[in-house]
């Protein structure tokens, strides 16, 4: 190989890595970027709370379910809401649970949400265990 064609040779490999860095670097930005949702980390989950929960049987077609109201003491408005219900029998025993999502829920607001209870045993009682944002 002569030394012309070793410098193109090596021009190349240069020229390849620099790319190959300024894909990496385009990336890693555009990834910082996508994480630093600034609306999640000014939402605070311990400002949700949920009143009035309520479980609803209705008679004439035996559906159940999980209603309430989600208040919302945050500054912003949320988007998404994950409310983990605890399905509980007659004596008392937890038998399963549910989530139920409450979408827009606007800020310094309150919001009333139903969920059904897509469950083949029966539900004497059903709790509020957790509330959350993704």
């Amino acid at each position: 190989m002569d030394a012309a064609s070793r410098g193109t040779a090596r021009f190349a490999r240069l020229a390849a890595r620099r790319a190959l860095l300024i894909v990496c670097l385009l990336l890693i930005g555009s990834w910082a970027v996508g994480c630093n949702n600034s609306d999640a980390r000014d939402v605070s989950a311990s400002k949700l709370d949920v009143s009035k929960p309520r479980l609803v049987t209705i008679k004439e077609t035996g559906e159940r379910s999980f209603s309430g109201t989600l208040i919302n003491k945050n500054a912003k408005a949320v988007s998404i809401v994950q409310v983990d219900v605890g399905l509980y029998d007659a004596t008392g025993a937890r038998v399963g649970t549910t989530m139920i999502e409450v979408e827009n829920v606007p800020a310094n607001s309150e919001k009333t949400f139903r969920g059904p209870l897509n469950v083949d045993y029966p539900v004497a009682k059903a709790r509020v265990l957790s509330v959350a944002t993704p």
